[in-house]
């Protein structure tokens, strides 16, 4: 068997495994009905238009003042919606915010001593703002 025919092989049988695993969809739900938390499920959601739509009620559009003082879940507004997978956020947040509170996505760290499951399904997630 010749090396580029046993290569497609393998990486054939690579591939049904790699479509089985599923990311979670994760399910936004608001812990009170503040503008602030809110704003945090639109940054998570990667919804940037209502993210905008909150950020002119609660902000005054001001995104750098939101950048300093909105917590979600007791994190920044750009790291919340970062640890979500909400790009389109990122890249609007991160053009807006200051530096500090500005999100490199291309930076991951794993942790590698952790054995976590990978998430899978419907997932819940609790938010409050402030």
């Amino acid at each position: 068997m010749n090396r580029a025919r046993l290569i497609t092989i393998l990486l054939a049988g690579a591939l049904p495994l790699s479509t089985m695993a599923s990311e979670a969809q994760y399910e936004f739900v608001a812990n009170d009905s503040s503008i602030a938390t809110k704003t945090c499920i639109s940054a998570a959601s990667n919804d940037v238009s209502s993210l905008k739509k909150y950020a002119r009620q609660g902000f005054d559009g001001n995104f750098q003042l939101m950048g300093l003082s909105l917590t979600c879940n007791g994190v920044d507004v750009n790291s919340f919606a970062q640890s979500f997978g909400a790009s389109d956020t990122n890249e609007f947040l991160n053009g807006r915010v200051s530096r500090k509170y500005q999100v490199d996505s291309d930076v991951e760290i794993i942790d590698v001593s952790g054995t976590y499951p990978p998430l899978t399904g419907k997932v819940q997630v609790i938010v409050s703002g402030k």
